[in-house]
């Protein structure tokens, strides 16, 4: 990953009040230490669950952000103009609300594996202790680099050759609806799929696609492993999962068959999804709750050493781990 120009902004808006935008007037130096930083927020953005993936809404008169983008790209403004008026449409939207928000916001440009990438992130922190060169203890403020409030990344190429209607992909924060409509409208972002629900197509019609092709249990066990990594690569990078790759990569003696076989399906999966990294663990894992109890098992072991009886719906458990055999014994 190499990051051209990055620059950040704070917001700080209290409970029920206007907000505040205070706002850097230079980019950021890319040191080593900030493509550091770039780098880890990037991968913390691919890692979050649940993304929306879609545009940005055809009216730039009520939603300015494309046009600016555009604007940037034909080197009308430059990128501090891009990211302050980007910024002082969020403080506009953020008035809307009554919940608190504060946050910096970060506009990063990159190249990721070729592919020319704007991250914008919204950045919490939280107060920490620091020790100058005399030795001396303040006060400050720790950046919370694992934690991505929201967020979007735009693929900027395929944005311009209009190759795709979902070049954006739309991380939601967590405690309010209201930050994430107001993030939404700054950027004048779509929702048009939703990764989690194509990672549940995918896998039901990958595990019909088995059912159909009668795979012995250790065979079946195989495929979706290598199934389960080629997802997991893809999710990783930033990518999509490509019906026709997954295809190759499952079966090598008939690279077509399955992606056919999902041509034929009636269902709503596209030839190049999003994945769900949370989702994408049913691939390799059986899990499940009820009441005082709660089970999550690899599914290599079915079959070896967790057996199940569908007729008297029992699950039988061959060597236990050692934790649980000591609370066990204690108890027994």
């Amino acid at each position: 990953m190499a990051v051209s120009e990055a620059i950040v902004h704070q917001i700080h808006k209290p409970e029920g009040a206007p907000a505040q935008l205070s706002p850097r007037q230079t980019l950021l130096t890319i040191s080593d230490s900030v493509e550091t930083l770039i780098s880890k927020l990037s991968a913390g953005f691919n890692n979050r669950s649940g993304k929306l993936y879609g545009g940005f809404e055809l009216d730039q008169q009520e939603y300015p952000f494309s046009r600016w983008l555009a604007g940037y790209r034909q080197d009308e403004i430059d990128f501090v103009q891009l990211t302050r008026q980007s910024a002082e449409r969020f403080r506009t939207a953020l008035d809307t609300i009554e919940e608190a928000v504060s946050g910096y916001l970060l506009f990063a440009r990159m190249e990721v594996l070729g592919a020319d990438q704007l991250l914008v992130l919204l950045l919490s922190s939280s107060p920490a202790l620091v020790i100058d060169e005399q030795l001396e203890l303040s006060d400050s403020q720790h950046l919370d680099v694992g934690k991505v409030q929201l967020g979007c990344r735009i693929d900027l190429q395929q944005w311009q050759a209009a190759e795709s209607s979902q070049y954006l992909a739309l991380v939601r924060s967590r405690t309010g609806k209201g930050v994430n409509e107001a993030f939404r409208q700054a950027l004048g972002a779509t929702e048009e799929v939703d990764a989690k629900q194509q990672t549940q197509t995918l896998l039901k019609v990958f595990n019909d696609y088995c059912d159909q092709e009668q795979l012995p249990p250790k065979q079946a066990s195989e495929v979706k492993q290598k199934a389960y990594e080629y997802c997991q690569e893809r999710v990783d990078s930033g990518e999509r999962v490509q019906m026709r790759e997954l295809s190759c990569v499952i079966d090598t003696t008939d690279p077509d068959k399955f992606y056919n076989y999902v041509g034929e399906q009636d269902e709503d999966l596209n030839a190049e999804i999003p994945a769900d990294k949370r989702g994408l663990q049913r691939f390799v894992r059986y899990s499940g709750s009820m009441k005082g109890l709660s089970l999550s098992f690899s599914e290599s072991l079915l079959g070896d050493q967790l057996l199940y009886d569908a007729d008297t719906d029992t699950l039988t458990i061959r060597g236990l781990p050692p934790t649980l055999r000591k609370q066990l014994a204690r108890n027994g």
